[in-house]
């Protein structure tokens, strides 16, 4: 697994950028964590990451812009949306450019088999963010 990875999360609530990081940092990936999308913009600014968990209701910077705005500026990163309702928003998100929406409360094997399969379609297509 290459712990080179550049993973990203943009939340608004501490406990859940708490969980991600715990869940990710435990497979030897390198967290940053923002808690709008404003301060992901500001992130992106100096370099791009590979993946990212974006939080579709957060105040400052919705979801649905902050998506917008990673795939302008880091158009190799992998979106991967989270919210409570998904199924509501998942037809509109993967419209727009996300890998997945993923329902919160969401189990910690979730979270790393989405990790593994898009690092798994990265290295076939080698489209790593730079």
């Amino acid at each position: 697994m290459d712990k080179n990875i550049r993973i990203l999360i943009v939340d608004d609530e501490p406990i859940m950028r708490s969980l991600f990081t715990d869940i990710l940092s435990d497979q030897g990936f390198p967290v940053t964590t923002v808690c709008n999308g404003k301060e992901a913009e500001e992130k992106v600014k100096d370099n791009c990451f590979d993946i990212a968990f974006v939080d579709v209701h957060m105040p400052v910077m919705d979801g649905l812009s902050t998506l917008r705005m990673l795939l302008k500026n880091c158009p190799k990163t992998a979106v991967v949306m989270t919210d409570s309702f998904p199924e509501y928003f998942l037809d509109e998100l993967q419209i727009k450019g996300a890998v997945s929406c993923i329902h919160k409360p969401f189990h910690i094997e979730e979270i790393r088999s989405i990790v593994n399969q898009i690092l798994e379609k990265k290295r076939n297509q080698g489209t790593y963010a730079e």
